[in-house]
C-alpha cells in the first residue's frame, strides 16, 4: 500500500509544471501518493520577510490549512518553504505534521526507485550545488539518487555556489556573474554534457545557457523521471532560449496568453528574456 502524504512545491515553482509533474511522478515510484498543493494560499511567508504582521498572517493560513488535512506528512520542494516551516511557520502556529524535504524521503526509497530505473541515460553531469540550504544535505542526497540512473556519469565536483539557491543571488549581480562563469568552467573542466540543478530558481536562471554553452542545462527530477520512463517538457527553457519577445509569444501560444492577460505577460517577459551573464 502506497504512503500518502503532501507535496508542497510552494509559489515559485508554479513557472515550472514540469518539475512539479515530474516530481509526482517520482514521489509515486518511490511508494508515495502525493496531494500537490502551492501558489499563493499556501505561501510561507518568506516573500513577506520586510513585513513581520503579513508574514505571519500567511505563516498561520498556510499551516491552518496543512492541519485539517489527513495526511501526517508534508513534503516539501523549496528550500525556502523547507527552511521557513522550521524557522518562522511553527513558531506562530503549532503543526500536527511532520516536514521533510522531497530530496530525503526519495532517498530513503532509493533502493525501490533504483528497481524502476529501466531507462539508460548515457550522459556525463556535473551537479549544481548550493552552501547555503544547511537544514538539509540536499548536495549529497541528489548525488546519491542520480547515482542510481543506469549509464549516468556523475563527474566530481567539491565546488559549491553562495546562498541556498541562485535566486537570492540576483541582488548582488556581481555574485550572479561569477556564480555563473565558475559553472561553466566547472562544466568544462568536467567534460560534462549536463549541468544538473537542484532547485527550481537554478534551473530558471541558468538554463539560458544552452544558447551559448555546449551543455544541457536539466532539473534533477527531470532525470529521475526520464529514468524510469516519464517525460517532461521544460516549457520555461524552451521560452528563455526561443530569442525574441515574439517568438516567447508563439511557444505559449494565442489561447494561453489571453487566459492570464497580456498584463501578466507583460509582468513574466524580462524573467523570461533574460540571459544569464558570465
Amino acid at each position: 500500500m502506497s504512503e500518502r502524504v503532501v507535496f508542497w512545491y510552494g509559489c515559485n515553482v508554479l513557472r515550472h509544471g514540469d518539475i512539479i509533474h515530474a516530481a509526482i511522478e517520482v514521489l509515486r515510484a518511490a511508494g508515495i501518493e502525493s496531494s500537490p498543493l502551492g501558489g499563493p494560499g499556501y505561501c510561507c511567508g518568506s516573500p513577506k520577510d520586510g513585513n513581520l504582521r503579513a508574514a505571519e498572517g500567511m505563516a498561520v493560513r498556510t499551516v491552518r490549512k496543512f492541519n485539517a488535512l489527513p495526511e501526517e506528512q508534508v513534503v516539501t520542494w523549496c528550500p525556502s518553504c523547507h527552511r521557513h516551516m522550521g524557522a518562522f511557520m511553527s513558531q506562530y502556529q503549532e503543526p500536527n505534521f511532520s516536514v521533510a524535504h522531497i530530496s530525503q524521503v526519495l532517498h530513503q526509497r532509493r533502493d525501490r526507485l533504483a528497481e524502476r530505473m529501466t531507462c539508460r541515460i548515457e550522459r556525463r553531469v556535473v551537479l549544481h550545488q548550493h552552501s547555503g540550504f544547511r537544514e538539509v544535505d540536499v548536495g549529497s542526497l541528489v548525488h546519491d539518487l542520480l547515482a542510481l540512473i543506469p549509464g549516468l556519469e556523475i563527474a566530481p565536483a567539491s565546488e559549491r555556489s553562495p546562498g541556498h539557491m541562485c535566486s537570492p543571488l540576483l541582488a548582488v549581480p556581481a555574485a550572479m556573474k561569477d556564480n555563473t562563469r565558475r559553472l561553466c568552467e566547472l562544466a568544462q573542466d568536467s567534460g560534462a554534457d549536463d549541468v544538473v540543478t537542484i532547485f527550481h530558481s537554478c534551473q530558471r536562471l541558468l538554463c539560458g545557457l544552452e544558447t551559448t554553452e555546449p551543455f544541457r542545462v536539466v532539473n534533477y527530477i527531470a532525470l529521475l523521471a526520464q529514468a524510469l520512463g516519464y517525460t517532461h517538457v521544460d516549457e520555461f527553457k524552451q521560452w528563455k532560449n526561443a530569442g525574441s519577445a515574439q517568438a516567447v509569444e508563439a511557444l505559449i501560444g494565442a489561447q494561453r496568453i489571453e487566459r492570464i492577460g497580456r498584463e501578466r505577460l507583460a509582468q513574466v517577459l524580462p524573467d523570461i528574456l533574460r540571459k544569464p551573464v558570465r
